[in-house]
């Protein structure tokens, strides 16, 4: 069976991507720093191993508490970690902080804190995993970036400053990794049904759960895209945003924020 290190498991997305690969059999170690929803994941994943006609497929999950933001904590973290397996086959970054925010209204401390979990935290992931990658010359990095990352988008500027750094320092990596046969994927997902999209007000078109986000994830990891983005639908309206001239993007963009703010 192959080994998976999965940070922000404790809901939403993470949550269930976590019992998809262990339901395919994958060994997961879980992280992030809620134990008590860590534990609740182990137990649904326990529970729906003990109800499936094929246990044996269903891969082993440990608990590993971490704290993105803090370094030591993550390497701390990685050592355990390579104390009970040998070698980790994927290493999935989903942690993840969001809220929207009003340049007017601007929370300088949210905002730092925005950018020290999103991005931050996972630049020391990076750091304390990619030399055991390199050794072993193999192995999977996976992210979950966001479409907010494609441009820039109101209310949303910090969250989206921070999963366009994610996509931008993916793109500059990936030669790098390749060479030393080690795959990298960067997730983008639409509108997902998770604690965090709860906090929006607006319409949230194409919106899907947090379980079919799992699914298109895993069939992306396993034919080791780039890049993951979905429901494509979406994402695609997104992309030809991404590449229209400055001026059609602005007029567009400050239209949707008119209509937003008059709600």
């Amino acid at each position: 069976m192959k080994n998976c290190w999965l940070i922000g498991a404790s809901s939403g997305i993470g949550f269930e991507l976590a019992k998809k690969l262990c339901a395919n059999g994958y060994n997961v170690v879980i992280s992030s720093r809620s134990f008590e929803n860590l534990s609740q994941l182990k137990e649904t994943v326990l529970l729906d191993k003990k109800q499936s006609k094929n246990p044996q497929q269903f891969g082993e999950i440990h608990i590993e508490i971490v704290d993105v933001a803090s370094y030591e904590n993550v390497k701390k973290s990685w050592q355990s970690i390579l104390n009970k397996f040998e070698k980790i086959d994927l290493a999935i970054f989903a942690s993840a902080l969001y809220e929207r925010m009003n340049l007017e209204n601007f929370d300088i401390d949210f905002a730092k804190k925005t950018m020290d979990i999103n991005f931050n935290g996972f630049l020391n992931f990076l750091h304390v995993i990619t030399p055991e990658f390199f050794k072993n010359k193999s192995g999977h990095i996976a992210t979950i970036a966001s479409v907010a990352g494609y441009r820039g988008l109101p209310q949303s500027f910090c969250y989206g400053a921070s999963k366009s750094a994610i996509i931008n320092l993916c793109e500059g990596i990936y030669p790098e990794l390749r060479a030393n046969n080690i795959d990298i994927s960067v997730i983008n997902p639409g509108f997902v049904k998770t604690r965090l999209t709860e906090k929006n007000n607006f319409d949230m078109p194409f919106i899907i759960s947090a379980q079919e986000a799992s699914s298109y994830i895993y069939k992306g990891l396993m034919a080791k895209k780039f890049e993951i983005h979905f429901p494509k639908k979406f994402t695609l309206i997104l992309k030809f945003l991404r590449i229209i001239p400055y001026r059609f993007y602005l007029f567009l963009i400050n239209k949707i924020y008119q209509k937003n703010i008059s709600k």
